[in-house]
């Protein structure tokens, strides 16, 4: 009778505890009631690690009637191990020696042990209850069914509690995250915004609590847009689009949203979650990702790519209308030197101003692009008669007529077009460009600064073009370049005093061709440097095999281009080329047109005098063709004066012109400059140099070029054959 007032006495001491406690007080004071009237050493409550289910956390520990820290241990090996997830388990006694891998039991001194899982409402176990104690238990039935009832009432209160951390992780997600969350009634009446919705829409809870979410509705979409959103989500389906928003200060934003339907128990919805993405800044970026991908950076033309997607459509809208598209491709003449000379950002700029001059001479149809460095294509679209084409073309010209204003200097530049004509030339896109680009080329051939309309046969020359780049790349390598060599020779002794290296291409189909037949490729594919190295060292090697057989005061003249003088290895190759062949500098003579020098004074300057020092001389080649300015001829250490042989030819026949000739030489006699007189063909132009005191002779009178055999009888049978025929002393 006793034992059951006692048991009675026990539950209502736990069901107060029960009953008047939740969170941690409810813990503490469950295990120290259940300490006290259990007369157990230790009582505990723990609960079941959410990841790693071996793993035990104390939410609350009673020993000897003191609440001490929480702790977390390990199931394994313990009788714990035997309870959660399972069911109540009670050892009376010998518990040490039944889980002796278990030495906390050892340090505690515990002998009986008994335990009841914790479940959650769907059955899933969460924790335990355990009792320890010093003693051996005598009976534990009673123990149990309080331990089982406070078992039930811990497992609600531990769920309770996982579930109100749950509701704060995601009540602090749904505040902090950077998605804007809304959510309303099914009427779409504002029931809460988070901080972002606050952020990105510029309204603040407070004032959109209780609206309908239309407040920031843009006016963007149709009538038809918002029926399909709601349609969608009473049908309760989830929505998902972009829609375009306006925030309070009234500007437009792009918004990827996704509203979803919330129901009560019996399937009814009630409110509506709404999340979105503020895509403004993406949406932006992959726009500008759009237009680079189609549009040349430094101009902002089209590009190829979008080229080819006009031309498509331009050559479409031909065929159903039955007129004709033109392409031109187009190409400045001379912007590889101003880039070259004046700089890349003074090309830039060039290369923008001419952009927009082109851009004036279109209409709305047509497309002028950039395909890379100087060349421009222009699309006109809905051409009636090929007459329309000549006259836009005629209008690019004339923009190029007045001068370029770039960097505080007046440009001039010129642009070289080729025209093709669909359907009449070709039905593809990328051939109309192709024979657009060939019809270029053959402008360019003629002069530059005109239009050439495509014709079949400008395929041939192009092809031959192709066939001679191609063979000129292993030219060298294959050893195909030869020189010839034409005298100079002295007016007042008949001797020959030095020649002019004149490179020469022995082509194995082609035959011999001419310097200006490859040397302007070989600038224009980058080959000049290497090909200018091999002349250089070749006739140094050969004038001192001259001067090695009796020849000994020869001196060559080289010509040297303005790629070459730009090198900056230039130096060091007129110093190898005169060490390996052991031909001192002073029978090296460096030849240079004015427009070389022109190109950049300041560089050609530096590059000249430090060659001088090396001890070689100077040649001013087709003087009188350019600038031929006084200044110029004293800044420079020029030591040979070269009359342009379009002077020469007309001496005798042309008073202007002989004019000319008599000035230049006594203007070079003042700076103590000698004159070379070229193509020089006749007794008469011979005779009329001579007696106005030129120094030296070249042309066809004395010698036509001549590879190095021919030249070297040429020296031998010299004086027999020719020196008195082209010497004029004494006569």
């Amino acid at each position: 009778m006793a034992e059951r007032q006692r048991e009675k006495e026990v539950l209502q001491q736990v069901g107060q505890v029960l009953s008047a406690a939740t969170g941690e007080t409810f813990f503490r004071e469950l295990v120290r009631n259940l300490a006290g009237t259990l007369r157990m050493d230790y009582a505990l409550i723990g609960e079941v690690d959410q990841q790693n289910k071996l793993l035990i956390h104390i939410r609350a520990v009673c020993a000897h009637g003191k609440l001490i820290d929480n702790f977390d241990y390990d199931l394994r090996g313990t009788p714990c191990e035997n309870v959660v997830g399972q069911r109540f388990c009670a050892y009376p006694d010998h518990v040490q020696q039944l889980f002796p891998q278990d030495k906390p039991l050892q340090e505690m001194g515990v002998e009986s042990y008994m335990g009841a899982p914790l479940f959650d409402s769907a059955g899933a176990p969460i924790g335990l209850i355990a009792l320890l104690h010093s003693q051996p238990l005598a009976s534990y039935q009673r123990a149990e069914s309080i331990l089982t009832i406070s078992a039930a009432r811990a497992a609600g209160e531990l769920e309770r509690r996982q579930a109100e951390a749950q509701m704060h992780q995601l009540s602090s997600a749904v505040e902090q995250t950077a998605d804007a969350i809304v959510i309303t009634d099914r009427r779409g009446v504002i029931q809460y915004v988070n901080p972002a919705y606050e952020q990105i829409t510029g309204y603040p809870l407070k004032e959109v609590l209780g609206k309908n979410a239309s407040v920031v509705k843009s006016g963007e979409h149709g009538k038809g847009f918002y029926e399909e959103l709601w349609r969608t989500i009473l049908a309760g389906q989830v929505f998902r689009g972009v829609m375009v928003n306006r925030k309070k200060d009234g500007l437009l934003y792009y918004e990827e949203k996704t509203i979803t339907p919330l129901k009560d128990a019996g399937g009814n919805i009630v409110r509506f979650v709404s999340t979105g993405k503020d895509i403004t800044q993406r949406l932006q970026s992959e726009e500008r990702l759009h237009h680079l991908a189609h549009h040349d950076p430094l101009t902002d033309l089209p590009n190829r790519l979008l080229l080819q997607d006009r031309l498509t459509q331009a050559m479409r809208e031909a065929d159903q209308l039955e007129r004709l598209v033109a392409v031109m491709f187009l190409d400045l003449d001379r912007f590889k030197t101003i880039n070259d000379t004046l700089g890349h950002d003074i090309g830039d700029a060039l290369l923008k101003t001419v952009a927009e001059r082109l851009a004036t001479c279109l209409r709305p149809g047509d497309t002028v692009s950039r395909l890379g460095g100087d060349e421009f294509t222009i699309t006109l679209a809905n051409v009636a008669h090929v007459d329309d084409v000549t006259r836009v073309a005629q209008k690019i010209l004339d923009q190029f007529i007045s001068p370029f204003r770039i960097g505080g200097r007046d440009l001039f530049v010129t642009p070289s077009i080729g025209i093709t004509l669909y359907p009449l030339d070709e039905k593809q896109p990328e051939n109309l460009l192709k024979d657009a680009d060939v019809a270029m080329y053959r402008a360019k051939e003629l002069g530059g600064n005109r239009f050439q309309f495509y014709t079949p046969e400008l395929n041939l020359r192009a092809a031959r073009r192709l066939e001679l780049e191609t063979g000129l790349r292993q030219a060298l390598e294959r050893q195909e370049f030869i020189l010839h060599y034409q005298p100079l020779v002295d007016m007042k002794t008949g001797r020959i005093r030095g020649m002019e290296a004149l490179l020469r291409w022995q082509h194995p189909e082609f035959g011999l061709i001419p310097p200006l037949d490859f040397i302007p490729l070989a600038e224009e594919i980058g080959l000049i440097i290497p090909i200018g190295e091999w002349v250089l060292k070749t006739a140094c090697a050969q004038i001192k095999a001259w001067h090695n057989t009796g020849f000994p005061a020869l001196q060559v003249a080289v010509n040297l281009s303005s790629k070459q003088l730009r090198d900056k290895n230039l130096i060091a190759a007129v110093r190898q080329a005169l060490t390996e062949s052991g031909l001192e500098a002073r029978y090296l003579d460096m030849e240079l047109t004015e427009s070389v020098l022109m190109q950049d004074m300041e560089l050609a300057t530096s590059i000249l005098k430090e060659l001088k020092t090396v001890g070689i001389s100077f040649s001013l080649d087709d003087f009188g063709t350019g600038y031929s300015s006084l200044s110029y001829l004293k800044r420079f250490p020029i030591d040979y004066l070269k009359i342009d042989r379009s002077f020469v030819r007309d001496i005798t026949t042309d008073a202007v012109g002989a004019g000319l000739v008599k000035a230049i030489i006594a203007m070079a006699n003042v700076l103590n400059i000698k004159v070379i007189a070229e193509g020089v063909e006749t007794y008469e132009q011979q005779e009329f140099l001579r007696s106005h005191g030129c120094d030296i002779t070249q042309g066809y009178f004395c010698s036509k070029p001549l590879a190095a055999q021919d030249f070297t009888e040429l020296l031998q049978d010299w004086d027999r054959l020719r020196a008195g025929k082209c010497s004029t002393q004494n006569r």
